[in-house]
């Protein structure tokens, strides 16, 4: 009987052993390991809107949280990772953009992980959805997309707002916000890359969700930026082609395609590697965030004008 209580002990902990490696340290690659990211077409792209590209680019942070690294960066460590929620702001002489939105404060602290929610921001982020002549989010995870159909407006932001058809049929978040809002709303369908504004080019990358989509933004000065969203959620994912944990990608109704994530991981990679110069945005790497501020390539808070 010791012994056959011993061996299911053995038997469980193998097991269990077996779970943890596959859920947040197993990393091996896709075969198939291809997405095409080419950031000479991207420029190329990004010329065929006459006009220059944004003169600066803003940044609000509307509140933080922190998980164990692990889980958004596979087979690192359980140390802290602070995850900041921003949206971003493109501005031109006579124009704004948006990129992302946020969510509102309820919504922030229904989550268990959430630090602190920053009001004034997000007050800010809404005068600078009224003021943009153009909104997209990388993906439509409540924490991108909310501050858009949360806000008071929307029915007038909308019109302005290019969400592709998969962002638009993503229903999960209905209970947040009333459905009405896809009546009459014409989805922005487009493949590959497409030009959205002068120096701004949308990229299709699906995997995170169905209507992910990376951000690619060519300043007026020539600064080449890539927003990732949560194709990239921490740099590292990037730096180490290391995608998020299996844990946090297979959790949820909807999961990642892993092997889509990893194949945008690598071309990424390739990007930071062989254009060094280029700005890769991660969704919610606050480390990083901070360290692009800090070289002056993002302006803290939105400002008033135009």
């Amino acid at each position: 009987m010791r012994r056959l209580i011993l061996r299911g002990l053995v038997l469980l902990i193998l097991g269990l052993a077996a779970a943890v490696y596959w859920l947040f340290y197993d990393n091996r690659p896709p075969s198939d390991r291809s997405f095409p990211l080419d950031i000479s077409g991207l420029r190329r792209e990004a010329a065929t809107i006459p006009g220059t590209g944004p003169e600066r680019i803003e940044m609000e942070t509307l509140y933080r949280s922190a998980v164990p690294k692990i889980a958004m960066v596979t087979g690192t460590d359980w140390g802290e990772l602070e995850l900041a929620r921003n949206s971003y702001r493109l501005v031109w002489a006579d124009r704004s953009a948006i990129i992302d939105t946020g969510n509102d404060e309820a919504l922030a602290l229904a989550d268990r992980w959430t630090k602190s929610y920053d009001r004034a921001a997000w007050q800010r982020v809404q005068r600078g959805l009224d003021q943009a002549s153009l909104i997209v989010v990388t993906h439509e995870h409540a924490d991108h997309i909310g501050g858009l159909l949360q806000s008071p407006n929307r029915r007038a932001l909308l019109p302005k707002a290019l969400l592709n058809p998969e962002q638009v049929a993503f229903s999960d978040y209905d209970r947040y916000w009333t459905g009405d809002w896809r009546e009459g709303y014409r989805p922005f369908a487009y493949q590959g890359i497409k030009a959205i504004a002068p120096g701004v080019v949308l990229v299709r990358a699906p995997g995170h969700t169905k209507g992910s989509q990376l951000v690619y933004v060519r300043r007026a000065d020539g600064q080449e930026y890539i927003f990732m969203g949560d194709a990239a959620s921490s740099l590292d994912n990037v730096r180490l082609i290391r995608p998020r944990s299996r844990y946090v990608m297979t959790s949820g109704a909807h999961g990642d395609d892993r092997d889509a994530v990893f194949r945008q991981s690598i071309a990424l990679n390739q990007v930071w590697k062989t254009n060094p110069a280029t700005t890769l945005v991660p969704g919610h790497d606050a480390a990083a965030i901070a360290d692009i501020e800090r070289t002056g390539l993002l302006t803290r808070g939105f400002s008033v004008a135009p």
